[in-house]
């Protein structure tokens, strides 16, 4: 599916007397806004506020729903009622939970309308409706009228109390008050759900939607690249629905009220976090089970934490304008689906609120809602990366990746081509303007990502990095490899020998190793001097770790910082952020609704906190100029080599063991010849 299809043609007109002409970048799907039938609006009138990380979005969320008026529509991929969005104590419930400010919602004539993923095999899995896909056998469960009516967090912390002072005198009550309040959880989530799917929580409904195999089916027959067969059965039976946008008061007062979020954000309490990454936070989760999980799945460091891991994303609130109603349409046209319903066309604002269609003011921004829906044969968003890439290459300014699944080798080898390319034109025509090759221009990728989720995410995760020439963080993907090859060529070398002596050999060769390794042998793996001279580009990939001395242990602590992230940022003029991760089954397979703009400031601002958070002020890129880009990667590069020297050094010099920032080169030992993207 190539993007440049989705380009718009124009016609510019060249001054004679200066030879100069005057066009616009097209960084959007521009295709699918054409008048009179705009399938996504390329929209003006938006105020944004991009929110990084849940401490912040979350608050911003509670705020909104807090003072909703008509009407709130929420599309989760898992959703915790149990969750406090805003977090001011250390025991359940530290405040106002999600459950509780939606039932306060509609108890004050809200419509509230709750759309989740879930399918049977995929909520053993993923555990994301807790109460409901999980946790559906507590002490006791509220269900009389009376009960239903008072259903609250508080309530029913105060309810085991009571049963537990009652019942005393028995040793299967004598708990601990963190013990009891995380039963007190599993039991109000558990209430939450059945009033909620029995519809006796006033103003709420709730619906569940699964992944459309058939859909899913035609929309991997279109790509260029095939999953495997075991890859296809898992997308095709476990497709998910991705999304997690929020609408509130879209209709209310015309609109004029009205406020979205796009983000990455799951509803869920894990990813609740601070933009400073504690190696420990007590406002995060208790971790028990899960870090030691994640002990087991490589990363480095001990396994005794107490709290989850940090975690990291973003959300951007859309207050007012005309990208809510995509928003709005995304919304009703899956709730139909969820509810059985399958109209002849798809559902389309057809009188939008009035208070959206206002003019643009200044502060205003540019913005085009892109969607991943298999059902709708709609794939804009793999659209809106590859075109913005396109016009991100065909400069020489810097491309900022920050993405949980990064493992697409399509959209770098779309990234290489581009700038094979650029390179090529710019050899031919340079001494025109006085230029030489020693001028080459240059632009600068950065790539941040987390170690991949599991094992068996390793091998997507090494072609999509092997193909921009950076699989050495892979070392055990890339030892694996190595020595499956030298493995093959000792056994092919027996083989011919075997041959000539007339033995027939049964031993392995090149032509039988695992598809994993005979798909990596077939990637170019640029060097760093081909990746410059062929492509002009340099590229630098970093995951994030969390730094701090444990005062009880007497020890510095390092830690990963998962990046739940989704975020594209280009040249501070373009960013796309949302749900969707840079994979195959973001791009083709599992619902995604992401937002995208080219608005300068904000893109900017971004750049700055992103970079200042990760590798400390002085390396925020400045005013992004092309030498202030070229220094700041040089130095970002050093600064996660020094942080790597830090935790490895022996040394009790502060100095010599806190890091600068939260950047280190990947380094991930474990390998696979197992598939899944």
């Amino acid at each position: 599916m190539s993007s440049e299809k989705y380009l718009r043609t124009e016609q510019v007109h060249i001054d004679e007397v200066s030879c100069k002409a005057t066009s616009t970048i097209q960084w959007f799907v521009e295709d699918k806004n054409k008048k009179g039938n705009a399938t996504h609006p390329i929209t003006h009138n938006n105020k944004l506020t991009v929110h990084i990380c849940g401490r912040d979005g979350f608050a911003a969320i509670a705020k909104d729903i807090a003072e909703a008026k008509e009407s709130i529509e929420l599309v989760c991929w898992g959703f915790d009622p149990g969750m406090e969005l805003v977090r001011n104590g250390y025991t359940w419930p530290r405040a106002e939970t999600y459950g509780d400010l939606l039932i306060a919602a509609g108890r004050r004539g809200v419509r509230v309308r709750l759309l989740v993923w879930h399918s049977i095999s995929g909520a053993k899995i993923q555990k994301h409706m807790p109460g409901h896909s999980h946790g559906t056998s507590p002490w006791r469960i509220q269900q009389s009228d009376v009960e239903i009516q008072q259903i609250n967090a508080k309530r029913s912390l105060q309810l085991i109390r009571e049963h537990a002072r009652d019942n005393r005198h028995k040793k299967e009550w004598n708990i601990p008050g963190d013990k009891l309040a995380a039963m007190a959880r599993e039991e109000y989530c558990c209430s939450w759900y059945k009033a909620a799917f029995a519809g006796r929580l006033q103003g709420i409904s709730i619906r569940t939607r699964d992944g459309d195999s058939s859909s899913i089916d035609d929309s991997l027959g279109q790509e260029t690249r095939k999953p495997d067969v075991v890859e296809s059965k898992l997308f095709t039976l476990g497709g998910t629905h991705h999304q997690k946008p929020i609408l509130i008061d879209f209709a209310y007062n015309e609109g004029k009220k009205a406020v979205g979020y796009v983000m990455g954000l799951n509803s869920l309490t894990d990813y609740w976090d601070t933009p400073e990454h504690c190696v420990e936070n007590p406002l995060r989760e208790q971790g028990a089970a899960k870090t030691m999980q994640e002990h087991a799945e490589g990363v480095d460091g001990h396994f005794d934490f107490e709290t989850l891991k940090p975690y990291r994303d973003y959300a951007c609130r859309i207050e007012g304008g005309r990208a809510l109603i995509p928003v709005h349409e995304n919304f009703e046209r899956a709730w139909e689906r969820a509810g059985g319903g399958a109209p002849a066309t798809p559902y389309v604002c057809s009188a939008p609120p009035s208070g959206l269609l206002r003019k643009a003011a200044s502060g205003d921004s540019t913005v085009q809602i892109v969607r991943t829906q298999p059902e709708e044969d709609d794939f804009t968003i793999k659209d809106i990366y590859f075109n913005a890439t396109r016009v991100a290459a065909a400069g020489t300014g810097y491309l900022y990746m920050e993405n949980q699944y990064f493992q697409y080798q399509d959209w770098a080898e779309h990234l290489l081509a581009i700038r094979k390319k650029v390179i090529a034109g710019w050899k031919r025509n340079c001494a025109k303007i006085g230029k030489t090759n020693e001028d080459l221009p240059v632009m600068h990728v950065f790539v941040v990502i987390p170690a991949p989720e599991k094992a068996q995410m390793v091998p997507r995760t090494y072609d999509t990095l092997a193909t921009l020439g950076q699989q050495g963080g892979m070392t055990g993907q890339v030892k694996m490899i190595e020595e499956a090859n030298e493995k093959a060529r000792r056994d092919e070398a027996a083989s011919r020998q075997y041959a000539f002596r007339g033995v027939t050999g049964m031993r392995a060769t090149q032509q039988t190793l695992p598809d994993v390794i005979s798909t990596a042998n077939r990637i170019d793996k640029p060097s760093k001097l081909i990746l410059e001279k062929t492509y002009g580009l340099q590229v630098c990939v970093a995951v994030l770790n969390a730094c701090e001395f444990n005062q009880a242990r007497r020890q510095w602590r390092y830690r990963e910082i998962y990046i739940h992230s989704k975020l594209l940022l280009i040249d501070d003029g373009f960013f796309t952020l949302g749900s969707a991760n840079l994979n195959q089954r973001s791009m083709v397979v599992d619902s995604e609704i992401n937002l995208a703009t080219n608005d300068p400031r904000h893109a900017t601002e971004l750049r700055k906190r992103i970079w200042s958070q990760l590798a400390t002020e002085k390396n925020n890129g400045g005013n992004a100029t092309p030498q202030e880009i070229k220094e700041t990667f040089k130095e970002w590069v050093k600064l996660m080599n020094e942080n790597k020297d830090r935790q490895k050094s022996t040394s009790t010099d502060p100095k010599k063991k806190q890091m600068g920032g939260f950047i280190v080169p990947l380094d991930d030992s474990r390998s696979s010849t197992m598939r899944f993207g």
